[in-house]
């Protein structure tokens, strides 16, 4: 991964202790905290094994932004030289326009590679145009799509929308 810039080298960043999800607590290194609107975000870099190839394991370093509530200090480091951003000195980011997709005339009814449940056998219904279906059956009205969703088993693709547009 790219440093962003005015991230110190890892020798240089101070340790900080990361509690992850789980609730488990990792040491990590901080590189830059940034104030957000909610609060503030700080830039952590944890060690973890990656595997480029299966049988070579090898440690790199994982960095992330985390909320602050899940980063606690290490007794006697120093942040003083941390990259600090305030909200004040942050250059305002510019409005996300969000381009909705030209309404579907067609859809494609897949076969999901799940197991059946009881007698339903799982299907994802689809914009003809999503990227996320290989094949499947045409459908050719809004209505056959709808219905087809209504079947047991059935859902709609999270990644063209059709689970909210034809619910």
């Amino acid at each position: 991964m790219g440093a962003e810039r005015d991230e110190p080298v890892a020798a240089a960043a101070p340790a900080v202790d990361v509690t992850m999800p789980d609730g488990q607590v990792l040491r990590g290194r901080l590189y830059s905290r940034r104030q957000v609107e909610t609060g503030w975000v700080y830039r952590i870099g944890l060690v973890l094994w990656q595997a480029p190839t299966p049988d070579r394991p090898v440690p790199g370093e994982y960095r992330t932004w985390v909320p602050v509530a899940h980063v606690a200090s290490v007794p006697g480091a120093d942040y003083s030289a941390v990259p600090t951003k305030r909200l004040t000195e942050l250059v305002p980011l510019p409005p996300v326009s969000a381009v909705q997709p030209a309404p579907a005339t067609r859809w494609l009814v897949d076969t999901e590679r799940l197991p059946r449940s009881g007698n339903v056998q799982p299907t994802a219904v689809h914009r003809a145009d999503c990227w996320a279906v290989a094949n499947g059956t045409a459908i050719a009205s809004l209505g056959a799509a709808r219905e087809a969703m209504a079947r047991p088993g059935a859902r709609g693709c999270i990644i063209c929308g059709t689970d909210m547009s034809l619910a």
